[in-house]
């Protein structure tokens, strides 16, 4: 704790700290209360230093203005470059993937066979995801939404028919919202390491340094193990 604080003293206004609201990394549970793999992480980081915080939970592009805006003091995850902001170690493990209906039997082993379909994805995915993924997509019928279980049930429903999205979030959801349909998994992206933001450098540190205690203690391995399931996704 002490080499904990030594990198600042806890301020005496509340760190005003951004999530994406996405299940299971942030999210409400049933009883109303924040939970998540990353909410669980920043929490303990900032509590033990001594530090009060304000979470807010947003959309994805909702969570990058506000932090742009500096309306918050930090934000997570930022994958993408904000000028001005100081970036943590990466900390959350995403994996970007395709859904599909297991009953469409869809051939999806590449970028070029997203051409001709009917697409789903997250906000800011085009920016995300890259170059090749643009192009890939510039002949689908591609539509980011903000909601990602309106983009499942627009799978469900076969209005589209792929989404595209994090594993951990889509699996999640569709344990919970249709356990009863055989779901496929294409792995066509290479997992990325995201970090959270500071505006005040002094909080970056902070950051890293309670991330690296949760390293040392085992203790980040496992909470990312707790939401890593598969169960009722069928093929993958």
């Amino acid at each position: 704790m002490t080499l904990l604080l030594a990198f600042t003293v806890p301020a005496a206004e509340p760190v005003r700290f951004g999530l994406h609201l996405s299940a299971p990394w942030s999210f409400y549970n049933d009883t109303k209360e924040l939970d998540g793999i990353e909410y669980q992480l920043v929490s303990r980081i900032f509590s033990r230093a001594g530090f009060k915080v304000e979470y807010e939970l947003h959309s994805y592009s909702r969570l990058l203005k506000q932090f742009s805006d500096k309306k918050l003091d930090c934000a997570s995850p930022v994958a993408v470059p904000v000028a001005g902001a100081s970036y943590t170690l990466p900390y959350l493990p995403f994996e970007d993937v395709v859904i599909s209906l297991a009953s469409s039997s869809a051939e999806i082993s590449s970028l070029q066979q997203l051409a001709g379909k009917r697409i789903v994805a997250y906000q800011q995915a085009l920016q995300v995801l890259g170059a090749e993924f643009r192009a890939a997509v510039a002949n689908a019928n591609y539509l980011e939404l903000a909601d990602r279980a309106l983009q499942l049930e627009l799978l469900f429903s076969n209005r589209v028919d792929l989404v595209i999205g994090e594993r951990r979030v889509l699996h999640y959801l569709a344990n919970k919202t249709a356990p009863q349909l055989t779901l496929q998994t294409h792995h066509l992206f290479t997992e990325k390491n995201y970090p959270a933001a500071c505006w005040d450098p002094a909080l970056r540190d902070v950051f890293n340094r309670g991330l690296e205690l949760l390293q040392l203690s085992g203790e980040l391995s496992d909470i990312l193990q707790q939401y890593n399931h598969q169960a009722a996704i069928g093929t993958e």
